[in-house]
């Protein structure tokens, strides 16, 4: 069984005890976007309805979002990679993005992975699911239930965030648009990459 194999983000939650929660947790930390890409992005947001399916989503709008914050933090982004943890209870698959720091080759992730996104296309149920199931990954593979992982799922225009610390998903109360604010959803992306980052030089302290 893989991530997209579960259809609802209570199953997971009943599979895995983990308790739901609603907060607003996010906050902003501002970021200056380059004009070019700012157009840029906002020309594929309102051409979105032209893409037929989940992966031109990804490549036209979440990708280059994603990827701006991402370097601006010094974070690696990793994209379509495989992440397997437990296949027998569900926990393998490939994640749409995953922030994480590159092994000392390069050429793949390794501990402690602190974010996951999914992209989909209308189903933010399913999303979740998929998304839940990552995160729980992620702390079995981090071997740490203390460190916040932060989960995206995202249509390209809606977004939604949550948190899962022990076990505990709390989700962001608000669902943030693209298309009626960007710049106020890359100051938010940029304070939870922020954070992701924090996150990331913690456990690597740990170690």
């Amino acid at each position: 069984m893989a991530y997209g194999k579960f259809a609802t983000y209570e199953e997971v939650a009943t599979k895995f005890k983990i308790k739901l929660a609603e907060l607003s947790f996010l906050q902003e930390r501002e970021i200056i976007i380059k004009e070019d890409i700012f157009n840029f992005i906002r020309e594929n947001l309102e051409l979105r309805r032209n893409y037929v399916n989940e992966y031109a989503i990804c490549e036209s709008i979440i990708f280059p979002i994603l990827s701006v914050v991402s370097k601006h933090n010094n974070l690696p982004l990793w994209s379509h990679m495989r992440f397997d943890v437990s296949e027998e209870d569900g926990l393998s698959g490939i994640p749409d993005y995953i922030i994480a720091p590159a092994s000392d080759i390069g050429t793949t992730f390794e501990k402690p992975v602190i974010c996951v996104s999914e992209a989909k296309k209308d189903n933010f149920n399913e999303g979740w699911a998929q998304a839940l199931a990552e995160m729980i990954a992620a702390q079995r593979f981090n071997q740490d239930e203390q460190t916040e992982i932060f989960g995206i799922v995202t249509t390209g225009n809606f977004w939604q965030f949550g948190k899962l610390r022990q076990n505990i998903l709390t989700m962001e109360i608000i669902s943030y648009s693209a298309m009626e604010n960007i710049k106020k959803l890359f100051n938010i992306l940029n304070w939870l990459f922020y954070e992701a980052g924090n996150n990331i030089r913690k456990i690597q302290n740990k170690a």
